[in-house]
């Protein structure tokens, strides 16, 4: 194989690596055996790859350093949804009885993995569940269950499917999400009963529901840090929700050419 300078080899070789975290969930298997598996939406995993990303799914992560080791091999990392909550205790509050079902391991994992993204300035989507971790980072609080703390008219959690648009959002302008998506407002689906509550330290709501809930926000400094409360994985047949995942395979691939331009300036080169 000739020798290409590690730059090229880097920007032109590949796709960029977008890490999927995975959910987890027990299930009775054809021997009538409960056993735990890994899952995730297929949308998500085709809505990387329809927009130019490689996706790799990443199991449970146990360990700082282990995450380090991972997100060093990946160009960005997307936080997926889940059915489950996050501990209030994580964001200093008791457990109210509206609050789901937790999966604490998923958590750090996520908590772990987005750490070490930052660390290494990595683009970081997070959808639904994956918003709301994103905020608690940073120090934000969320509503545990919305129809109980907060008085609205709108349904947060529908029952048609999810290539639905049920409700509008508006998009705060000037922000990266109206940017990307080039709406002031923008029509999307709604799985949720937990949403931001207090934004965490150096985040920005980018957008707000009709009954003021919070629905995306994002890194006031700049970075991609992006995180959306709709799921818009099953609505990329439209361009504003496609535009959210091409975006961030664009920033990985932007990341992965800036790392790779430190190895050309060392006259490094790879065969």
């Amino acid at each position: 194989m000739p020798k290409y300078p590690a730059w090229r080899y880097n920007c032109y070789m590949g796709r960029p690596l977008i890490g999927i975290t995975l959910d987890i969930q027990e299930s009775v298997n054809s021997r009538g055996v409960l056993e735990k598996r890994y899952w995730l939406k297929q949308a998500l995993v085709g809505a990387v790859l329809k927009n130019g990303g490689e996706p790799l799914l990443l199991p449970f992560i146990s360990g700082v350093q282990r995450a380090r080791q991972v997100m060093e091999a990946l160009d960005g990392l997307l936080i997926s949804g889940g059915d489950f909550d996050i501990e209030p205790k994580r964001y200093g509050e008791k457990r109210r009885k509206e609050c789901g079902p937790a999966v604490p391991e998923r958590t750090e994992s996520e908590l772990m993995l987005l750490a070490a993204s930052l660390a290494g300035a990595k683009p970081v989507l997070g959808i639904c569940g994956g918003c709301q971790v994103i905020n608690v980072h940073f120090g934000g609080t969320l509503y545990q269950d919305i129809p109980s703390q907060k008085k609205t008219d709108l349904g947060h959690s529908q029952t048609q499917p999810h290539a639905r648009a049920t409700h509008r959002v508006a998009v705060a302008a000037k922000t990266r999400l109206a940017a990307i998506t080039g709406a002031a407002s923008l029509a999307v689906n709604s799985t949720h009963h937990q949403a931001v509550k207090i934004p965490g330290r150096g985040l920005v709501p980018s957008a707000v529901s009709a009954d003021g809930v919070i629905e995306g926000i994002e890194a006031a400094d700049g970075r991609f840090i992006v995180g959306v409360q709709w799921h818009p994985e099953f609505l990329i047949r439209l361009k504003p929700h496609a535009a959210l995942f091409r975006a961030l395979t664009r920033a990985a691939a932007a990341r992965k050419r800036h790392g790779a331009l430190n190895v050309r300036r060392a006259g490094k080169t790879v065969s």
